[in-house]
């Protein structure tokens, strides 16, 4: 038995050549590694991997995040510019993270027209006319998702003017010191074939949010989070949630959410509510917004929230210590 086992331990195994994979595994492996290191590493490693890397059908999904050396975005640029290139009009799907160059993104609608995925974070220095420019040639476009990267009132006129197709809408920011229902009113007029709208740190008001259900009736999913100066409050409060499966309020918390650990939205810790009352208190003014609690349906006392397919009450707006109880 001794012997046996000493024979087993013996028997060599054979060595693996991960040059005889088949090209689409091999494909699937360099995919995960990235642009940068597909560049700068595996299209040197040899003949059959450069050509994989040369594949059109290789860069239909790209993802550049110039984070990971802010002194090379110049660097990084030229890689997004040389992917993009490569993808020879094939991309779908694109995400770039920390460019501080906005040519980069008209550089992409013009050559990529069949683009359905557009992300783009942390990107500030985007300026507003980029956005009439550029997106006018992405048809196809479904999703548009912006975390901590400016879009003007103008550019989502032109999302809703060439961007049918457009289904999903992130326009996630920092908060805001000042209430503007500008964008707001731009989606409720303009992108009527809406199912995904994520607004958090939006400086939106009751008008906004209104604008945005009567435009937008096919919404699936709305997320409010941090956003400041609204007042969900009686009708409003209700008709959000009978319209719409999915609504996440001004003070949940920001779990799932990309790019929170990076510093742009403030971390959840428990006790968003005071900040969200402190901000409240300061810088709405019911009566310059024109809020009036009859027309809403009843003070923020009456707000409502859906537990298990039922309207409550929910102690997130309501403290019978502050506000009395029911009765």
């Amino acid at each position: 038995m001794n012997q046996q086992k000493a024979v087993n331990l013996k028997v060599k195994r054979p060595k693996r050549n991960w040059l005889d994979l088949p090209s689409e595994i091999t494909t699937n492996i360099l995919h995960r590694i990235g642009v940068f290191d597909i560049f700068q590493n595996a299209q040197k490693v040899c003949t059959a991997w450069r050509e994989i890397c040369k594949d059109p059908a290789m860069w239909r999904v790209i993802y550049v995040d110039a984070s990971f050396d802010p002194n090379a975005n110049l660097a990084f640029e030229e890689m997004c510019k040389r992917a993009v290139d490569r993808s020879q009009g094939q991309l779908v799907d694109i995400t770039i993270v920390r460019f501080r160059n906005e040519e980069i993104l008209e550089y992409i609608a013009n050559r990529s027209s069949q683009l359905k995925r557009l992300t783009i974070a942390c990107c500030d220095d985007f300026s507003y006319r980029i956005w009439t420019k550029s997106l006018v040639k992405f048809p196809l476009l479904e999703e548009l998702s912006l975390y901590a990267t400016n879009i003007s009132k103008e550019g989502i006129e032109t999302a809703g003017r060439y961007c049918s197709k457009l289904k999903t809408l992130k326009v996630n920011q920092e908060n805001y010191s000042f209430w503007d229902d500008c964008i707001a009113t731009a989606i409720g007029e303009n992108l009527h074939e809406l199912r995904h709208l994520e607004l958090i740190g939006n400086p939106m008001m009751n008008e906004g949010l209104k604008m945005i259900l009567d435009g937008c009736h096919h919404l699936e999913l709305l997320d409010l989070r941090r956003c400041l100066f609204i007042r969900l409050g009686g009708v409003l409060g209700k008709r959000c949630l009978q319209q719409i499966k999915c609504v996440k309020l001004p003070n949940d918390f920001l779990e799932g959410c990309p790019y929170e650990k990076d510093g742009f939205f403030y971390e959840s810790d428990g006790h968003y509510d005071e900040y969200y009352d402190e901000y409240y208190d300061e810088y709405y003014d019911e009566s310059e917004v024109g809020y009036d609690e009859e027309s809403e349906g009843g003070s923020d006392e009456e707000f409502i929230y859906e537990k298990d397919g039922f309207y409550d009450k929910s102690d997130r707006y309501y403290d019978e210590s502050e506000g009395g109880s029911d009765e």
